[in-house]
Parts: structure tokens; C-alpha cells; sequence
């Protein structure tokens, strides 16, 4: 993993947190992380995946300003255990 994954990989697991704490204040506040965002940003060789990472995460801080308040974002849902068609059609036949 490159610094810059490490990077991204860091913010999106504790910006959520600092913002939103138990506290009044958020530990660190919104100005931190658009700063640290765009640090990310200023460097030429983040790939497609790592520019759309740190877009969604400047996204949540958007919104993060806009309620004043953390939204956590839906969770993906996985398939632990991908079905293949031709199992599924030999049971449909049964």
C-alpha cells in the first residue's frame, strides 16, 4: 500500500469519528480535513479510484457542514457466496 492509500485509507476511517464525537466540538474540525484533502489532491499522480475516494470524502464533508452533524454512509452489501447461473438453473429445472 503507497503513502497516499495509507493516506486516504486514515481520513476515511477517522475523519467520521472526529467529527462526530461525543463532544460538542468536533476533535477536529472540518477545516483540518478539507486541508488534508486537498494536500492529497495537490499531488499529480493519485489514480482514478484515490481522486474519487478523497471527491466522495470532500462530499461528506459538505454535507457534514451543511447538517451540522455526521451522516454515516450506507453500507455496501456483499455476496459472501456468488451463486453461478448454471446452479441455479439446474435447480429452477428441478
Amino acid at each position: 500500500m503507497t503513502f497516499v492509500e495509507q493516506e486516504i485509507a486514515h481520513i476515511a476511517r477517522v475523519m467520521p469519528l472526529s467529527l462526530a464525537g461525543d463532544f460538542e466540538e468536533p476533535v477536529m474540525g472540518v477545516d483540518y480535513w478539507r486541508k488534508r484533502l486537498h494536500t492529497l489532491l495537490k499531488q499529480n499522480h493519485l489514480t482514478h479510484v484515490q481522486l474519487a475516494t478523497v471527491d466522495t470524502l470532500l462530499r461528506q464533508l459538505d454535507g457534514f457542514e451543511a447538517l451540522g452533524r455526521w451522516l454515516p454512509q450506507p453500507k455496501k452489501v456483499v455476496a459472501r457466496f456468488p451463486v453461478r447461473m448454471r446452479e441455479n438453473r439446474a435447480v429452477a429445472a428441478v
